[in-house]
């Protein structure tokens, strides 16, 4: 849902800073004060195209910022996280528009295209009546939407998994009969093949050498200064040694005390070089067993660079070369077996597949009721909602095709939705079926502009008492001229104009509830008098929350 709205010299807005709540927000205002502009605005963070003429006079750039809690959109959060975003308890979403056409889409700050962000919010926010056909219109995603609404998703997910089993063995069998090898091609085959195996490769020996062959080294390493430690020592020793005997033989009475200490420091080395030299021979090397870790590395070296850039992939391509080896050698009996691991994932798939059908059939009759009592109190006397299930080709979803069909009028044919002609019977039907249907889909944030636009009385009230029922799943932003609409919405802003000299410029304020009612009151009447504001308050209090 939308959290915070930031808009600032877009067409006539200079500035605007909006915290959005959840329930129910209605703008309303004279007509053309600009409370399209919010829609507008709203559009453009949700990805749709954008031109210089939105940008202002207070400037050369347009800016729309809105701010986002995604936490609870699975979609949106799988997409940032995959393209390296942190998706926190808020995201920004940023549009900015030049003067020379040029636009700029940024998430948090990070400059992406406007195609990942539609991508992100694609099932954050639905613009009723502009957006339509990406949702409820599309029929290729009813079926989705009449399994969501059965709730047997465990049923769906293995019913794609048999089909995955299924298509795979159809194409590993149609790629067998489309292979044609010669003698040469199955002996080149059988070589390679061969040489994989003469390899003996099994999966982590690469990771073992590569750490066996780093420890050897080091030994190596170790043992190459031991040794040149063992020679220094050596040297000294050989000098000391000659000190020595040349101090001893120096008169008692010149050398007092030295003739010891000559001694002492010859015996220490002395006995240094042999825990040196014991060390040396003891030490675990083996220069011949770091040549065999090395000429092993480079086999496998040498088989990735022809079989797969891992052990893993080797024994894989191995493997595939295998099958077609078989398939080459026993083409009849391979394939004769091969069918009839078709035939019998075939079976299970189709077993799975009608059981889903019979699901579906019994909770698509349960959706039809739920969509029709959803619609009867917006006035809709003669609507009918039916949703066709028909036999579809073989597919991960199954054996069938749903598509949800309307009738507006007594008498009429039901026709898909996608075919049926707008107007403000359609739209208020849309309302009902969306109370259904935003909730199946994920849509986090509904925003309504002017369908209330001719209708008045008791179809008013009927259609924001379903704007309210409607925000206890979603987040709904509605532009209004009812009063009726607008007194069932739990904020109210007011849109309004203002003209400074040569400017004009467009407000949006929260409303208090004193200043709701007396929106409410110049909505229905046209003045503020003590009989409008007493009806307005009296509305008011009527289309509050149960």
């Amino acid at each position: 849902m939308i959290t915070h709205l930031y808009i600032k010299n877009f067409v006539l807005i200079d500035e605007a800073d909006l915290d959005a709540e959840e329930g129910f927000s209605a703008f309303v205002g004279e007509t053309g004060a600009g409370k399209s502009i919010f829609i507008d605005a709203l559009g453009l963070l949700s990805a749709e195209r954008a031109n210089a003429s939105l940008v202002g006079k207070n400037g050369d750039r347009a800016i729309i910022e809105g701010t986002f809690a995604l936490k609870d959109n699975p979609h949106a959060v799988a997409v940032l996280e995959e393209a390296g975003f942190d998706v926190e308890d808020e995201t920004v979403f940023t549009r900015e528009l030049s003067s020379s056409g040029k636009s700029t889409v940024r998430i948090d700050h990070r400059t992406v295209r406007l195609s990942f962000m539609r991508e992100v919010l694609q099932n954050e926010i639905d613009i009723h009546g502009q957006r339509d056909t990406e949702y409820l219109l599309n029929a290729r995603e009813h079926l989705h939407y009449l399994d969501a609404y059965a709730g047997d998703q465990d049923l769906c997910r293995d019913t794609a998994m048999k089909y995955d089993v299924w298509k795979a063995l159809c194409n590993e069998r149609d790629q067998a009969l489309n292979e044609t090898y010669n003698e040469s091609e199955i002996e080149f085959l059988e070589h390679q093949i061969k040489e994989i195996d003469d390899a003996g490769l099994h999966e982590g020996e690469e990771e073992e050498l590569l750490e066996r062959e780093r420890r050897g080294k080091a030994l190596r390493n170790s043992l190459d200064s031991l040794l040149r430690s063992v020679s220094l020592y050596e040297a000294v020793s050989d000098g000391l040694y000659e000190l020595n005997k040349c101090v001893q033989s120096i008169d008692d009475s010149l050398a007092e005390g030295l003739k010891q200490a000559v001694n002492d420091s010859y015996y220490t080395i002395d006995d240094a070089v042999s825990q040196l030299r014991h060390t040396a021979n003891t030490f675990d090397y083996s220069e011949r067993e770091i040549d065999a870790i090395e000429e092993r590395l480079f086999l496998i070296q040498k088989l990735k660079r022809k079989y797969g850039r891992s052990i893993p992939a080797i024994l894989e391509r191995r493997s595939v070369m295998q099958d077609q080896v078989d398939r080459a050698a026993n083409r009849a009996a391979w394939l004769e077996d091969t069918e009839k691991k078709i035939n019998a994932a075939y079976a299970a798939y189709e077993a799975s597949a009608m059981q889903l059908r019979h699901i579906r059939k019994d909770a698509a009759k349960h959706l039809d009721q739920a969509v029709l009592e959803s619609i009867e109190d917006l006035y809709l006397p003669h609507a009918r909602f039916e949703t066709v299930i028909t036999e579809g080709e073989p597919s991960s979803s199954g054996l069938d095709k749903a598509e949800f069909m309307i009738s507006m009028n007594k008498g009429e044919d039901l026709k898909p939705l996608n075919a049926v002609a707008s107007g403000g019977e359609l739209s208020r039907f849309m309302l009902g079926i969306k109370t259904v249907f935003t909730r199946l889909h994920g849509i986090r944030t509904v925003i309504f502009d002017e369908i209330d636009t001719g209708v008045s009385g008791k179809v008013a009230s009927a259609i924001g008492k379903k704007m309210q029922k409607l925000s206890d799943d979603a987040q709904v932003f509605a532009v209004t001229h009812s009063a009726p609409v607008a007194a069932c919405a739990d904020l109210l802003y007011l849109v309004a104009k203002q003209t400074e000299g040569e400017r004009t410029r467009t407000y949006i304020d929260k409303l208090d509830d004193a200043q709701s009612v007396e929106q409410l009151a110049l909505i229905a009447s046209g003045k503020l008098t003590e009989a409008s504001l007493k009806a307005a308050a009296e509305l008011f209090e009527r289309s509050r929350r149960d």
